[in-house]
């Protein structure tokens, strides 16, 4: 990708500037200090990757904002590729305006395509990738002590194989994870901590083996004891069963006792619920109707009699019609209205002058028509030529006369006298001409100004420039103006007449309805639309009374229907009313509950209610409860004296190990065994699969890095003149010397270390050209170079540029002719 042309609108101290680039191969921008080269080189950077204006770190995203106030920031990079297609990058920034990184505009071949398009052909780098590897200054050159090996391999890495940067995540998180699981030397990682527990634990499975054998002696005897207090235990257990037995026909002699006490109160009660529920129904629907009744009574009380003057609303109500017709005219006006004003509008558009005489009056056109026939026509200036005939005649005659006195030295004095003559004649005749033509440009120019002064005095009285103005049509626009206006005089005319008939209608019907109604047609119209809703509802009315009476009448002949049978219902069950009915109703569910309490009683004394009503009436069953809790207290006694004796025996088992423990300690061990097994394999795995990314790494970037490396050293070489002919890049960077002398990058002279600064990232843009060829931009980096030195880069500059394209910003005038190419200048300024 070769840089064609820089086109810089406002950016830092430059505005308007192109540089066109002579050369695909090596540039030279030469200029003293603050001249702005590295303002130029900070632009390349910055329209290809965006502006970040003010607080920001990196070393090349300086707040490049246009020193004077101009706008918009930015400007033009000018690109070909390979191909032969041409790229052009135009990214622009207004302060306040979209992105802080400016918006970029990406023409191919000058068509408009998505900034992919670009940042495709350049592999999608960003800016800190393009200034770490392509650009050179005073400030990175000193950083070539901090360059690692992982940082030039992740950037390899990135062209080689896509999304490189998870597959180097990954890598060093499996190389994380496997340090974290095992280290050589250490203590605290896992797998480190469970071999030193593993040969603890097979200690202690030795030991519980030894032990064991005198745990079985115990173990037997302990067996004995156990046998003998199983037996005393269950004898026990028969006598706490009959004891609970007994408590629980204690625990039933309440309900025993409630049940004699419900067999008491039960008696028979005649009644039938069939005859209950349909007494019932019959007494809901008798307060249903009376409720009825009373309701179509109030309907009928609420009804008041309609005394609305029905002919006055009919008369309202008639005038509805007229009334829309009304509304339709007053529209009418009102598009008419808009339709004269829009076109006094085009009438004021076409002809502008006719906004400084639309308040004319007839009087008044008239004076401007006198008045603008009155003005003298405006007079042009005679030409120069034509009164510069003297001043042309002068000269002319003065030159004859040089050429006389020319001929009266060199040839001949008679014919150089006659020449002489002539041209003193007609210098006379010019002159005397030059004082004619003076006084009639004098005389010219007052007519002139007196024209002038009236036409300045018409235009200030009328608002009217008279050198531009159709009097004739500017005239008959006025008319047509006026006559439009008085049109519109008429519309509003009709508009007010229709509107007072309104108002009238509106107070007719405010008094019909006790209400304010607006003089609107809206709110008119709508009140008659209400006055026709009253009629209806007056003859709705009148039907609503007589079918109410209708439905009284029914409902009290129903009514007294169920008062008789009602009657009867009561007379078959014996009582008087709803009330006693509803008493023997309760009575008789009193009895019902009573039968369920004594069958759930029943139930729940069961098989031992017999039981229970034997040992009540003979009062035995405290008795029996006595006689069983001594026995148990006697064979509590002995169970206690043999739980003693069997938890001697197991206090001695404790101390010693048993099948248990040995089996818990081997069971331990296996355990731990597992654990390291499996860790191991984790740690393996991880170990092997951070490897074998790398690896693949390596060869998806077709073993890159060491072909950096070897270049590297070969320009290494050819930089210092082989004093030094290798390096190493690891966590520290190291060069060796001729003699085998390796030697750290901080012992080195800056002029040798910046040597080796350059052979490092020569190197890795020669390795990437293939893949990323963008323009090398060394902003005065060979300050600290010698003449030797100097002829070195030079060299090598040459050797690179034939495949990426370089450019040298520099203040060295010695630089420039060394290199033997035209410089590109700059303007005098500030950076």
């Amino acid at each position: 990708m070769k840089l064609k042309k820089i086109k810089i609108v406002n950016f830092g101290q430059f505005s308007n500037v192109t540089f066109d680039l002579s050369s695909p191969k090596l540039n030279v921008f030469y200029g003293t200090n603050e001249a702005g080269k590295s303002t130029v080189v900070a632009f390349i950077k910055q329209i290809m990757f965006g502006f970040h204006l003010k607080k920001q770190s990196s070393a090349f995203f300086e707040d490049y904002t246009p020193l004077a106030r101009v706008s918009p920031m930015g400007g033009s990079l000018f690109f070909e590729n390979d191909r032969g297609d041409h790229f052009e990058l135009e990214r622009l920034y207004a302060g306040g305006k979209g992105l802080k990184g400016g918006t970029l505009t990406v023409k191919l071949n000058e068509q408009i395509v998505p900034e992919s398009v670009f940042f495709e052909e350049i592999k999608n780098i960003d800016g800190d990738f393009y200034a770490d590897s392509f650009i050179f200054n005073q400030d990175m050159l000193a950083k070539v002590e901090k360059i690692q090996q992982t940082d030039l391999l992740e950037r390899i890495y990135y062209l080689g194989a896509s999304n490189s940067d998870q597959l180097i995540d990954l890598r060093d998180d499996f190389a994380k994870k496997a340090s974290e699981i095992f280290k050589k030397m250490g203590s605290n990682p896992p797998l480190n901590v469970l071999f030193n527990k593993l040969k603890d634990q097979r200690i202690k499975v030795d030991e519980a083996e030894n032990e064991f054998n005198d745990y079985r002696t115990l173990s037997e005897q302990e067996k004995t004891q156990a046998s003998a207090l199983r037996e005393q235990e269950q004898a026990l257990q028969k006598l706490q069963s009959e004891q609970e037995q007994l408590r629980q026909l204690q625990n039933q002699v309440p309900n025993y006792r409630k049940l004699i006490e419900l067999e008491r109160e039960v008696e028979q009660v005649e009644f039938d619920p069939e005859k209950y529920q349909a007494a019932q129904r019959l007494d809901l629907e008798a307060k249903n109707l009376q409720k009825e009744q009373s309701e179509l009574e109030q309907q009928l009380a609420n009804f008041s009699s309609n005394d609305e003057n029905q002919n006055s609303l009919k008369l309202l109500v008639q005038k509805k019609p007229e009334i829309l017709q009304w509304r339709a005219e007053d529209r009418d006006c009102q598009q008419d209205f808009q339709q004269v004003s829009q076109q006094q509008e085009q009438l004021l558009t076409l002809n502008p002058d006719l906004h400084q005489i639309t308040n004319l009056t007839q009087a008044d056109i008239i004076q401007l028509q006198n008045d603008f026939e009155k003005l003298p026509a405006s007079e042009d200036n005679t030409s120069s030529s034509e009164n510069a005939v003297g001043k042309y005649a002068a000269i002319g005659s003065g030159l004859i006369i040089v050429i006389g006195i020319i001929l009266l030295v060199a040839s001949s004095p008679l014919i150089g006298g006659l020449v002489m003559l002539i041209g003193l004649v007609g210098a006379c005749w010019g002159i005397g001409k030059q004082k004619q033509e003076k006084r009639v440009l004098n005389q010219q120019a007052k007519q002139a100004k007196l024209i002038k002064e009236q036409r300045i005095t018409f235009s200030h009285k009328y608002g009217l420039n008279p050198d531009q103005l159709d009097l004739h049509s500017l005239v008959n626009e006025w008319r047509q103006y006026q006559m439009l206006e008085q049109k519109k005089q008429n519309d509003l005319q009709h508009e007010r007449e229709l509107n007072e008939q309104l108002a009238k209608i509106a107070m007719k019907i405010s008094a019909t309805l006790d209400c304010s109604i607006e003089p609107s047609f809206e709110a008119v119209i709508a009140s008659l639309d209400e006055l026709e809703n009253r009629l209806a509802n007056s003859r709705h009315i009148a039907d609503q009374r007589i079918d109410l009476q209708k439905r009284l009448a029914k409902t009290q002949a129903e009514l007294h229907d169920l008062n008789l049978r009602l009657k009867t219902a009561f007379a078959q069950a014996q009582v008087q009313d709803m009330t006693e009915y509803q008493a023997l109703q309760a009575k008789s569910t009193r009895q019902a509950e009573l039968k369920t309490k004594i069958s759930l009683l029943k139930d729940n004394l069961g098989e031992n209610l017999a039981e229970i009503k034997q040992l009540q009436e003979s009062n035995q069953l405290a008795k029996k409860l006595e006689t069983v809790q001594i026995k148990i207290d006697q064979k509590q006694e002995v169970i206690k004296e043999l739980q003693t004796k069997d938890a001697e025996t197991k206090v001695k088992m404790t101390n010693l190990a048993n099948s248990n423990a040995v089996f818990a300690a081997k069971q331990e061990l296996a355990n731990t065994e597992t654990e390291f097994r499996n860790l191991s394999i984790e740690y393996l795995a991880n170990l092997a699969a951070s490897k074998w990314i790398s690896r693949a790494l390596d060869l998806a970037s077709n073993e890159r890095f060491p072909k950096m490396l070897k270049t590297a050293k070969e320009y290494l070489r050819l930089l210092t003149n082989n004093r030094y002919n290798s390096l190493n890049i690891d966590k520290k960077l190291t060069v060796t010397r001729f003699d085998g002398k390796k030697i750290k990058v901080q012992y080195l002279s800056r002029g040798t270390s910046e040597q080796l600064y350059f052979a490092l990232k020569l190197a890795f843009v020669e390795q990437i050209k293939d893949q990323i060829n963008l323009p090398i931009l060394i902003d005065d980096s060979f300050v600290n170079f010698d003449d030797q030195r100097v002829n070195q880069i030079k060299q090598l500059l040459g050797q690179v540029s034939e495949n990426n394209q370089v450019l040298i910003f520099t203040a060295q005038a010695g630089l420039v002719e060394k290199l033997q190419l035209k410089p590109l200048t700059f303007t005098k300024g500030t950076e």
